[in-house]
């Protein structure tokens, strides 16, 4: 072998080691990248949650009329039902939803029909705290 043909060697391996250096790091970036957009994806539907279980529990325990609480509150419960089946993946956060949704579900259903709630309103607030609390374990947010 002469010293060209060495030399020619060396550099096709340099060049092919450069192609497939360049291949693998394409592909970690586009996994990477990948999981990212998941993970925002998981933040958003999470931020959804705690904007949705926050908006119930005010309906729940607010003094408006019976009627318009139930109003609103109707649509909500429906969204914490199917968030639960969302959730799946994360069984205490699934059964936080479904503590919130029942309690706030209940206190609406004796406001409306006997006007006093009292003993269901005193649940609501902590299962909304233990449903913050999952949320926070899963994103490993601490408390703010």
């Amino acid at each position: 072998m002469t010293k060209e043909e060495v030399t020619l060697i060396a550099a096709l391996i340099a060049a092919l080691t450069s192609i497939v250096s360049l291949g693998l790091n394409s592909r970690l970036a586009v996994m990477r990248e990948k999981r990212m957009m998941l993970w925002e994806k998981e933040l958003q539907r999470l931020h959804d949650l705690e904007e949705k279980a926050g908006i119930a529990q005010e309906i729940a325990l607010s003094c408006a009329s019976p009627e318009i609480i139930e109003k609103e509150f109707h649509p909500l419960h429906d969204e914490l039902r199917h968030a639960a089946g969302r959730f799946g993946r994360y069984p205490e956060l699934a059964k936080a939803i479904r503590e919130l949704n029942h309690a706030c579900a209940v206190t609406v259903a004796e406001k409306v029909e006997h006007g006093d709630s009292r003993e269901w309103s005193k649940k609501i607030k902590p299962a909304h705290t233990v449903l913050l609390k999952e949320c926070d374990a899963i994103t490993k947010r601490e408390k703010t």
